[in-house]
């Protein structure tokens, strides 16, 4: 009796442990993904994927898929152990003899029985799971049904379609909607603003007005398993709930040519139970004030589980026709607190986005434009290094192998049909990592700049959409804050190009660097660069190195070369013949950071030098905490480490180095407190390691 209540024991907890499946395995080699032209369908509820178009295309969320209900993915046992209990042996794809409830399968066609062509879809818990799974209706074999939800590169050792919210089962007597069932209309109109948080925070902002003691955040970005990536807020400390507030912020949104516009997003949140209304709510204001709206959220989950929901359509009609910002606000109490992942946010409206872009302030000094047309030569497919049509021949022109000078119809937004006259442009190809580099750039005596420049995206396929800030731009090895440009093959904004303003609020040397960057993981269309101005705006800039180079640190560092649980160690560095101490970040796989000791109330200038490995490209970002900003009221500074061809190689103490220029970072420190603290992180996107010294806070 005793094995036959464990053995049911045990089939209930295998139910319960992997009906949801487990990653096994898939035994099979789709296509890789890419060209949307064979794809069929675009993933609205009216013209949703088909199953082939799914298999390709390979990504997507809140997107529709259609096809044949045929079965589901079993759980399979093998044999029993030595307690006469069954064994757990994975999932295996059946047409019948269902055992689990918790999932179907959808094929193109009804009698399809190969894995390499199936989608396993997961259910959740309520009414899709009730009335889709086979377990308990089984006349839904062979029926059509569309769905949606987000894609999964493995659920249950195949193929599958995740975080579902809506259904619709085409029946004999007529179609059934299921979850939300599209019952609120996707807004219409342009994607003014798009934000999915596919590597990181994107453009946001975060402002935390009372951390929980004992933790340094509350919103990060996180990636779950096969769950699309999204932002998450909460304030559990070690299991108790502390109180709290912090609000993630969005960048300025142009809805100045817009006389309708709807913002949407998904998330998905437990534990707050009546106070979700409370505990997590949305904001608006007018960029750049402080004048905070409070806006309704139609629909918030039941919290029975961690599917994400559509918050509905939220009307931004008291706000169109101005640049506006708007926030997701955390709050919680001691004692009690939620937790509340946000994603997929979009502002959809009738006007165009971008308003109108200023043009350099008139009492600006140009230092250089660079247009592509000294000699009036229309360039095909010419290397960088090998295109003599450079305006400043004086400037380095460098780039990696896949960028190189093209020539193109020049679009406008005020010109979208332009065939004629063609100009040549910097194209960076996509789904691969490609840097442009301008240097010897004599910027010296500005401490504060301004570059534009005009970017277009090969969005041409149906559905396609970037945000043209992707685009990474950096100014002497600082990255700098670009705005958001949301383009769409929708809005026929297909090698349209676009002005951007960037304001740059480092000091220029008569060496300075000007890269453009793009990655594989972000550069999904191809991007064209053309027409850059980099203009002097205010005077004060100097070679940020000083007359006397100082490697000694004035606040203490790491003792000995043993990574601690952040992966932060010290250790020495040879200059010169004499040794100094580092702070050294990373490993060769994991990222590292180090938060300074307090500061002194009242520093106004932060000093040191950072080196990245022999190479590797990295990224340091050294970022103010509790107190304090940059000149400017940014509270973080991105530097490029460039170790290509210079760095730091093997284990410490690093002996024989020599720093070079460029190595050198010195930035100006406002309100600072004696709380203050300076955090240096290394980045996981490029080459996690760093080693800083000579840092001199004063």
């Amino acid at each position: 009796m005793k094995k036959i209540l464990n053995a049911l024991f045990l089939t209930l907890l295998a139910v319960i442990t992997f009906s949801g499946c487990s990653d096994v395995p898939a035994p099979y080699d789709i296509k890789e993904g890419g060209d949307d032209s064979e794809l069929v369908g675009d993933g609205s509820k009216n013209n949703p994927y088909d199953v082939t178009s799914y298999l390709i295309k390979k990504s997507g969320t809140e997107i529709w898929v259609e096809g044949y209900i045929v079965g589901c993915m079993n759980n399979k046992y093998d044999g029993v152990d030595a307690n006469g209990e069954p064994v757990f042996a994975g999932n295996e794809f059946v047409t019948s003899n269902f055992n689990v409830n918790t999932n179907i399968v959808i094929a193109a066609t009804t009698g399809e029985t190969s894995t390499a062509k199936i989608i396993a879809v997961k259910l959740p818990a309520g009414d899709l799971r009730d009335k889709l799974n086979v377990k308990d209706n089984n006349a839904n074999l062979g029926m059509s049904v569309k769905i949606k939800g987000n894609y999964a590169s493995k659920y249950c050792g195949v193929t599958g379609l995740i975080d579902i919210t809506a259904a619709v089962l085409h029946t004999s007597t007529g179609d059934v909607e299921i979850g939300d069932g599209g019952d609120t209309p996707e807004p219409e109109g342009n994607v003014l603003f798009k934000e999915a948080f596919t590597t990181d925070q994107g453009s946001f902002t975060i402002k935390d007005v009372l951390l929980p003691d004992g933790s340094t955040y509350v919103w990060k970005w996180e990636k779950y398993e096969d769950k699309t990536p999204y932002m998450v807020a909460s304030a559990q400390i070690n299991n108790v709930s502390k109180a709290s507030e912090s609000w993630l912020i969005s960048p300025s949104v142009d809805l100045t040519t817009s006389t309708k516009a709807t913002l949407t997003f998904d998330h998905a949140h437990k534990f707050a139970g009546e106070k979700k209304s409370e505990f997590f709510t949305l904001w608006i204001t007018e960029a750049g004030k402080e004048a905070w709206q409070q806006l309704t959220i139609p629909t918030y989950s039941d919290e029975a589980n961690w599917n994400f929901v559509a918050s509905g359509n939220i009307d931004l009609k008291n706000f169109v026709g101005k640049k506006i910002q708007f926030a997701f606000k955390y709050l919680s109490i001691d004692g009690t607190s939620g937790k509340w992942e946000v994603n997929n946010v979009k502002v959809v409206g009738d006007g165009q986005g971008g308003g109108e872009t200023p043009e350099p302030p008139v009492e600006g000094t140009e230092i250089f434009t660079e247009a592509l047309k000294n000699n009036g030569a229309l360039a095909n497919k010419v290397k960088i290094a090998d295109f003599t049509g450079w305006d400043n021949a004086e400037l380095s022109f460098t780039a990696t192998t896949g960028v190189d000078v093209r020539n193109i119809a020049y679009k406008t937004e005020e010109n979208k049909t332009e065939q004629t006259n063609k100009i040549n442009n910097i194209w960076f190809p996509s789904k691969a990592d490609n840097e442009f580099l301008i240097s010897g750039i004599k910027a010296a005596g500005y401490s504060k700049l301004q570059l534009t420049y005009e970017v277009a995206a090969n969005v041409f396929d149906a559905g396609a959409t970037i945000d043209l800030n992707v685009l990474d731009v950096a100014f002497n090895d600082t990255k700098l804050t670009v705005p958001s440009k949301v383009v769409t093959a929708e809005n026929k904004d297909a090698n349209v190009f676009y002005k951007m303003v960037v304001e740059i609020n480092v000091p220029g040397t008569d060496n300075s660097t000007l890269k453009f960057a793009a990655t594989a993981a972000t550069n999904t269309a191809g991007l064209r660069l053309y027409n850059m101005k980099l203009v002097g705006v205010e005077k004060g800039g100097e070679e940020p190195e000083p007359v006397n180079p100082v490697y000694t640190s004035s606040i203490t560092l790491p003792e000995g070369t043993a990574t601690d649980a952040n992966k932060a160690a010290g250790g020495k560095i040879e200059i010169g013949g004499e040794q100094y101490d580092i702070l050294k970040l990373g490993t060769g796989s994991v990222v590292g950071s180090w938060i300074s000791p307090t500061l002194n109330a009242g520093a106004n200038k932060l000093a040191f030098y950072a080196v990245g490995w022999t190479g590797k490209k990295g990224e340091l970002t050294v970022t103010i905490e509790n107190g304090g900003s940059f000149t400017g009221g940014t509270t973080s500074q991105v530097i490029v480490l460039d170790g290509v061809t210079e760095g730091i190689k093997g284990n410490p103490p690093f002996l024989g180095v020599t720093p070079a220029k460029t190595d050198y970072h010195e930035f100006t420190l406002e309100g600072i407190t004696s709380s203050s603290t300076i955090k240096f992180s290394t980045e996981a996107k490029t080459d996690p390691r760093a080693v800083i010294f000579g840092i001199n806070i004063n």
